[in-house]
């Protein structure tokens, strides 16, 4: 009669091996940082005071952080405000392009459309509806249009920003210039 100890030795190997694996992906799985949502493209950085960031830094905070996850890389993104709550706002991150990129995105959203590119050579795109919460800079101020029209300006309070547009908040584009995971420049952008 032949021995089973050789084959209860082989299956019981084989357990260990696959336990063994499963224990190693699920630490290493869990060791990985998660992916980088991916960047707004080049393209943003036409009405920046420098190329758009490569990427941005996932929002995810482990618990061996000491800090909080930066939302933002370093460099100027235009958004919509949603918030502002103390000494934080919240932001809509959008695409906002020009020239060739507009005529592209407008073309790929209308394609049934009689007009080639966006009325005013510009075109917001805003397929995510993620609202990013950034703390402010201390002392930041909000430069908004001034009141005679495009080509001036005015400084007002972060705090004053949803009174003073009202209503018209949901719908006006401001750039934000974020330094080390901090708002240290909130501006609006005229648009016809």
């Amino acid at each position: 009669m032949p021995s089973r100890l050789p084959r209860l030795l082989a299956a019981t190997g084989l357990a260990v091996t696959v336990l063994t694996l499963a224990a190693c992906s699920q630490q290493s799985a869990e060791e990985k940082p998660p992916a980088a949502p991916a960047a707004v493209p080049g393209s943003t950085a036409q009405f920046g005071d420098g190329p758009a960031p490569e990427t941005t830094v996932s929002p995810i905070a482990t618990a061996t952080s000491e800090k909080p996850a930066v939302l933002l890389a370093d460099g100027r993104w235009p958004g919509f405000i949603a918030k502002v709550a103390g000494e934080t706002v919240s932001m809509d991150l959008v695409e906002f392009l020009t020239g060739d990129a507009a005529a592209a995105a407008w073309q790929k959203k209308y394609p049934d459309s009689e007009q080639d590119s966006p009325d005013n050579d510009y075109f917001i795109v805003n397929d995510n509806t993620k609202l990013r919460r950034l703390p402010l800079s201390q002392g930041i101020q909000v430069t908004v249009v001034g009141a005679t029209g495009p080509g001036t300006e005015e400084a007002i309070a972060v705090s004053a920003v949803e009174q003073h547009f009202g209503n018209l908040l949901k719908g006006t584009l401001f750039w934000f210039t974020v330094k080390q995971g901090e708002v240290t420049k909130i501006e609006q952008q005229f648009l016809p």
